[in-house]
């Protein structure tokens, strides 16, 4: 299992993009007291246990990380003032002087060693750490990070959340960055500055509409995860006035999928498939990973899709559809329910509030589920590794991984065999983890008052 997330981290190697930061206004805030309204609850303040967008938007207030991603896709150093390579699998690190945790300790090349091992052993994706041999702490400020084999994008995993510097103390964690911990219940987490002048408060608002008045009432700041469908509507109703109101490209895409949650044979997949008839071309969001992942179409004969729907109903019971409770899922649920019923295929859409949702999900309680597959366009490789084992529940997965193995070096030749790789990938994607249904852009709106970032489009 350990070996298998190497090669998904290689799938996208060759593919190079812009990219956008996941807009915090956390630079340049003018109000002392910020309120920022999502849609999921921060879960977790544990870097081993970050899994998601929505607790990863805290961290970048507590936690600090050696490098750190530009909006260009550039890396510069955060925690690090000196690095180089003494060959390809050792890099030396020193550290910058007189950084602080929140405790009033100051960083040492130990609290290095403790986080990313610490990760290494039990982090959510800690296959993304396996290449990390052992970490040699040199003095308490330098350190060399020992690899198994030459690695290409440890700096890119150097620089997401999960690998924030941490200290760990009487069971309480503690970060170098510019914000503490106050308050942090079930639906929301406030933050405050080290100087206790400012807060930053990060609360979970399901309702995409409550969030939108919320922003328009002036009773929040910042609103994240908006889409496309979210904003026209917005305008309609008029509670999206772009005279005070900022919408900003997020550097996170979401892709409405269909998953499955029983072991269903490759012909129910292929008929469910088949029947869709407005749904994307592309596996991956193509601003992500290009244009070469695509879902391969099945032309099944009309004689193959009554033999095989003609046995469906003798299971005597509806294929349930389990949906997110919101207005868009519940059209985007129509319009499949439609599209299979024209082909003799019965469903029953089911709408769960969040918390149900994710409770099914999780424990594969479902036939059919309209899942939100979250990407990251700065961390693509995690991202996927991410959605593979917690938005759609398929460890089976990583063993079909193996069947590229042979084609797979650690760095050199990828790229050369980009072809052969993509085929193969295209190959695994065609057993249909999931059916994706479309891809859209995420944005954040924000009131213009509270301050601008410069983010590229």
């Amino acid at each position: 299992m350990k070996r298998k997330l190497i090669f998904l981290i290689l799938l996208i190697r060759g593919i190079a993009f812009a990219v956008l930061d996941d807009y915090t206004l956390k630079n340049k805030v003018e109000h002392n007291n910020i309120r920022a309204l999502q849609e999921l609850r921060v879960t977790t303040l544990d870097p081993i246990k970050l899994n998601d967008i929505y607790s990863k938007r805290a961290f970048i207030y507590i936690y600090e990380t050696l490098f750190e991603i530009d909006d260009d896709g550039v890396i510069h150093k955060k925690l690090v003032s000196d690095y180089r390579y003494i060959n390809s699998k050792n890099l030396y690190i020193k550290l910058r002087d007189n950084i602080k945790f929140q405790d009033g300790s100051l960083l040492t090349a130990k609290d290095v060693k403790y986080s990313l091992m610490r990760m290494k052993k039990k982090g959510a994706l800690k296959e993304f750490y396996s290449n990390i041999q052992d970490i040699e702490v040199l003095n308490s400020s330098e350190l060399i990070i020992r690899l198994n084999t030459e690695e290409k994008y440890l700096f890119k995993l150097l620089s997401h959340s999960m690998s924030s510097i941490i200290k760990e103390k009487d069971g309480k964690l503690f970060g170098t960055g510019e914000y503490q911990v106050k308050s942090f219940d079930k639906d929301q987490i406030v933050l405050s500055d080290n100087n206790k002048e400012k807060t930053f408060t990060i609360e979970k608002v399901f309702s995409t509409k409550e969030r939108l008045l919320a922003l328009f009432n002036e009773n929040a700041d910042i609103v994240y995860d908006i889409n496309d469908y979210n904003i026209i509507k917005g305008k309609r109703l008029e509670i999206i006035n772009e005279d005070k109101i900022e919408i900003k490209a997020s550097d996170n895409i979401v892709t409405l999928a269909l998953i499955f949650g029983k072991e269903r044979e490759l012909k129910f997949k292929k008929v469910i498939q088949s029947s869709i008839k407005d749904k994307t071309e592309n596996i991956l969001p193509p601003e992500i990973y290009g244009e070469n992942f695509k879902v391969q179409e099945f032309n099944l004969s009309k004689d193959e899709m009554k033999l095989y729907v003609d046995s469906l109903k003798k299971e005597n019971r509806k294929i349930e559809l389990m949906i997110l409770n919101t207005e868009e899922d519940r059209e985007l649920a129509k319009k499949i329910e439609s599209d299979l019923k024209n082909n003799g295929i019965e469903i029953k859409i089911t709408p769960y509030q969040v918390d149900a949702f994710y409770y099914k999900l999780k424990n594969k309680d479902y036939d059919i589920a309209l899942q939100h597959l979250v990407f990251n366009k700065k961390f693509p490789q995690i991202s996927l590794g991410k959605v593979i084992l917690y938005d759609i529940y398929d460890r089976n997965l990583y063993n079909s991984f193996s069947l590229i193995k042979a084609q797979l070096g650690i760095d050199k030749g990828l790229e050369k065999n980009n072809s052969t790789f993509i085929r193969d990938i295209n190959n695994i994607f065609n057993k249909i983890p999931y059916i994706p249904i479309k891809h859209q852009a995420l944005y954040i709106l924000h009131n213009k008052e509270i301050g601008e970032e410069k983010i590229k489009k």
